[in-house]
């Protein structure tokens, strides 16, 4: 039998240790040495695998891994080698698929020695890479079977599979897989197996999988819920399972209990307790089954008097008092009275000095307007004293003046300001910015600025103004008042995310790069926040820079494919069943991610623009595509998950008025436009896209995606024309196509004001080159299905007509090139600070640019906008050369 005990144990050590020193030359110089007298020792052919995997011979590696598993090893150490070798090819290669040779691999060391625990825990895991669900019940089942009476965690590994296998059935499937389930647990419970806390809540998890909801809380107020007095989420778990059954006496008395006797500031509790106390009062019933109105209040009351002892109260019992006055109007359709009032200036007057106060109160503050909002904020106003003793002090002092100005922001008062009262706003604001400066002299430089919020609300007043008047002159003094506290606070992203959008809206993309780099976005934000920066990332032309950063957004989809089933099995391995399918949820929201679909699409868009240099290559690139990845239907669509974050901005905005984070937009959001069309049916998928862009009410495509498409669309339809042989079609596409680039191109060029130069300029240029990047390729494909060398009359003919679409391109690209020379003169660095300068400070009371000491700092600035705008002109001007050399 070919097994470690083929080789002596002292010949193999030195392979062991030379492949830990990464000695990899000497450990193959090694194993060839012992298998010239043992040429067919599986342990030294999966030590060889190991290493040649390890110098990067992948195909050697698994050709040899290959012929050791058709062997059927049931050594350990030749199975643990092989499967390090298959998860290191996946790791490397980004697919799952080794993990089914993993499987494989088990099984048939399992069958071999079944008795053997460790090789058939192993079959398990395995299954549980590989999202078998059924083959790891019933792995589970053979493991319990076998093993059982040493441990109980093998029977708890099938009921997870059993509920895991019931979801991905048919519902009458689900039914039968789940009351095999609760047959176990019921078992498992009568044998006294549960022991565990998880265990537990496993059993309620199969019950409530059926709807259960009273017998998974007979669970919890039973024996087996005793044992688990001590867990919170047991108790979180108990209050909901009450509130579904409406049983508002009991949840009344735990959610009391909760606060009273376990924990005051224990929010959801609060929620619960609101939620009985109001049904019981709606139901009359007696005092004895449930508190009053009044008593809910004096339960506030005596939990706010414990938390005012404490050196540092809670936030919990204060703002609990303003849920329920919040509930009390809503039941009684009143308003806002004077007790809320009251309430709400006492919060106030205890937590302004926390920063999260303003979002604590905001909830509450939606009935204020008019007078009665005039009259809170002098009430909070009122509270603030201006001239603190010492440092301590004058810092709460910041935080409150910050909380007052949000919400006097909030609350409409700086809606109606014109341009003089909102550069007095600001000038006010950012003098309170750097009086506040002194105090953060000595943070360390990962820490944020005291008053750095008075510099956003600087910015959000000059936004409305933007947004009033169209004037990119406020854009620009944001964005100095931004980089000025972005000096002193390095790491806020609050300041950097602003800062990216604001230049985006100036068509800069060089800084908002910088800016994103320095954030250090990494793991699940990849997914969540990489939208700042790669959606529409082509619209600037920064082709390789924007394509990087699609590429930069990658590792999290990867590492989701390879190390989230770790984290499942161990999961499994700790029994932590509650985990399992956290990360299973976690893993799909991943692998459906619209952000990944949305980047890969704009990589696709990014290398078609960059193979367009010649003929070949992008005829190249089209020929090796898989267009396999472009077949979208109904299914795919709807199973994609939006995990985007678009509430990441802070936004201080009225509740009538778009947040922030849309008010900075320079172009619409994009969403999940699918087309339900398989990709090799064109002239399906050309009647669903001129669908598309005659969409007027489409709210996520721009007015220049509209045109490209219905190029696009045409293109599509000259294309059929040609396949099915019908020349009067041919002719009429012929001169939609013409009319389509007319329509494209009319508002390509127009004379530039560096006062209004911004996204849309560049965008614009960008998008009709991608648009010719398209038109060509097609063309050339059309001429050669056509036969534009053939001696028919008629096809030559045809041939003329295409080319005659060519030289209107052609001609079109000229004049683009010509208006690429004059911008280019006209963003170099003395025209821009020419102009920019003086309307910075022309007619402008905005104290920050007419300071004689900051010059050289907005000049900095400003030839940073020069700069990107110039570098982007310089590669729009390159790749118009190619195109115009390519046709």
């Amino acid at each position: 039998m070919s097994t470690n005990n083929d080789v002596l144990e002292r010949k193999i050590r030195p392979i062991y240790d030379a492949i830990d020193s990464l000695n990899f030359k000497g450990a193959l110089s090694q194993i060839a040495k012992l298998q010239k007298k043992q040429p067919d020792a599986l342990i030294l052919k999966s030590l060889k695998a190991l290493v040649l995997d390890k110098t990067g011979k992948s195909s050697e590696a698994l050709a040899l891994c290959n012929e050791v598993k058709e062997r059927k090893p049931t050594d350990e150490t030749v199975l643990q080698s092989l499967t390090t070798v298959y998860r290191s090819l996946g790791k490397r290669q980004y697919l799952s698929m080794f993990d089914e040779e993993i499987v494989q691999l088990y099984e048939n060391a399992a069958k071999i020695l079944p008795g053997n625990e460790e090789i058939a825990s192993h079959m398990f895991m395995a299954m549980v890479r590989n999202d078998d669900y059924k083959g790891q019940q019933q792995a589970a089942l053979k493991l319990h079977k076998t093993f059982g009476t040493r441990t109980n965690r093998y029977l708890f590994w099938a009921i997870m599979s059993l509920i895991l296998q019931a979801e991905q059935v048919p519902a009458a499937q689900s039914g039968i897989i789940m009351t095999l389930a609760e047959r176990m647990m019921i078992k498992a419970v009568e044998e006294k197996r549960l022991e565990e806390t998880e265990e537990v809540h496993l059993y309620c998890n199969v019950l409530l999988a059926q709807n259960k909801v009273k017998e998974a809380l007979e669970v919890i107020e039973g024996d087996l819920g005793k044992r688990c007095k001590d867990d919170t989420e047991i108790s979180r778990v108990k209050q909901e399972l009450l509130l579904k059954l409406e049983n508002w006496p009991s949840l009344h008395t735990i959610s009391k209990n909760a606060l009273s006797e376990t924990n005051p500031d224990d929010w959801k509790s609060y929620l619960a307790y609101f939620e009985s106390i109001f049904h019981i009062n709606d139901e009359n019933s007696s005092s004895t089954d449930g508190d009053s109105l009044d008593e809910a209040r004096e339960l506030i009351k005596s939990l706010q008097e414990k938390e005012s002892q404490l050196a540092t109260p809670r936030r919990g019992p204060y703002l609990a008092e303003l849920e329920f006055n919040r509930r009390v109007i809503l039941h009684n359709k009143g308003t806002i009275d004077e007790v809320s009032t009251s309430h709400i200036i006492s919060y106030f007057l205890r937590f302004a000095s926390k920063s999260c106060c303003f979002e604590d109160l905001q909830p509450y503050l939606q009935g204020f307007s008019g007078e009665r909002a005039k009259k809170l904020i002098d009430e909070f106003n009122a509270t603030i004293d201006d001239s603190p003793e010492d440092d301590k002090e004058k810092i709460k002092t910041i935080y409150k003046q910050i909380n007052l100005h949000k919400i006097e922001r909030y609350l409409g008062f700086t809606a109606n300001f014109d341009s003089e009262k909102t550069i007095n706003y600001v000038n006010k604001l950012w003098k309170l910015y750097q009086d506040s400066l002194q105090y953060g002299a000595d943070l360390v430089e990962t820490e944020n600025q005291f008053g750095d919020e008075f510099v956003i609300l600087c910015c959000h007043a000059l936004i409305d103004e933007y947004k009033k008047k169209g004037n990119y002159t406020f854009v620009i003094q944001a964005v100095l008042l931004l980089e000025a506290a972005l000096l002193k606070s390095k790491h806020n992203f609050q300041l950097q995310l602003l800062l990216i959008r604001l230049y985006q809206i100036l068509g800069v993309h060089l800084r908002p790069m910088e800016i994103y780099r320095d954030m250090d976005i990494k793991h699940i934000q990849l997914d969540t926040m990489s939208h700042f920066i790669v959606a529409r990332s082509s619209s600037l032309a920064f082709y390789k820079e924007a394509l990087q950063s699609c590429k930069d957004t990658l590792p999290i989809y990867r590492s989701n494919i390879l190390e989230t089933p770790e984290m499942i099995v161990h999961a499994y391995k700790y029994g932590t069943y509650s985990k399992v399918k956290e990360f299973i949820e976690f893993r799909q929201e991943l692998d459906n991610s619209l952000q990944r679909v949305l980047s890969n699409r704009e990589s696709i868009r990014l290398e078609i623009i960059g193979a367009a240099q010649n003929t070949k290559q992008i005829t190249d690139y089209f020929d090796e595509m898989d267009i396999s990845d472009l077949h979208y239907n109904e299914k795919f669509c709807d199973s994609l998950r939006d995990n985007r974050d678009f509430e990441v901005m802070v936004n201080f905005n009225p509740v009538e008025k778009p947040p922030i984070e849309e008010m900075t937009r320079s172009s619409p959001k994009l969403d999940d436009i699918c087309v339900d069309k398989a990709a090799d049916e064109v002239s399906k998928l050309v009647t669903d896209l001129e669908e598309l862009v005659g969409q007027k009410e489409s709210q996520s495509l721009t007015a220049e995606e509209k045109l490209l498409g219905n190029i696009v669309t045409k293109l599509g339809s000259l294309y059929i024309a040609i396949k099915e042989g019908d020349n009067h079609q041919f002719s009429a596409a012929i001169e939609q196509l013409k009319i389509a680039l007319d329509e494209a191109y009319a508002n390509v060029i127009s004379e530039v004001n560096l006062l209004e130069f911004s996204w849309s300029n560049i965008n614009r240029l960008a998008i009709f080159l991608e648009t010719t990047s398209y038109a060509v390729v097609g063309i050339k494909i059309m001429q050669k299905l056509l036969g534009a060398k053939s001696k028919k009359s008629r096809q030559r003919e045809l041939s003329n007509q295409l080319q005659t679409v060519t030289a209107s391109f052609k001609e079109k690209l000229l004049e683009i090139k010509n208006h690429l020379i004059v911008l280019k003169e006209k963003v170099k660095s003395e025209e821009v600070l020419g102009v920019l300068l003086p309307s910075l400070k022309a007619g402008s009371n905005l104290e920050f640019v007419l300071l004689e000491e900051k010059e050289q700092f907005i000049r900095n600035i400003v030839n940073g906008l020069s700069s990107s705008w110039a570098k982007s002109i310089e590669s729009l001007a390159k790749e118009v050369n190619s195109r115009i050399t390519l046709i």
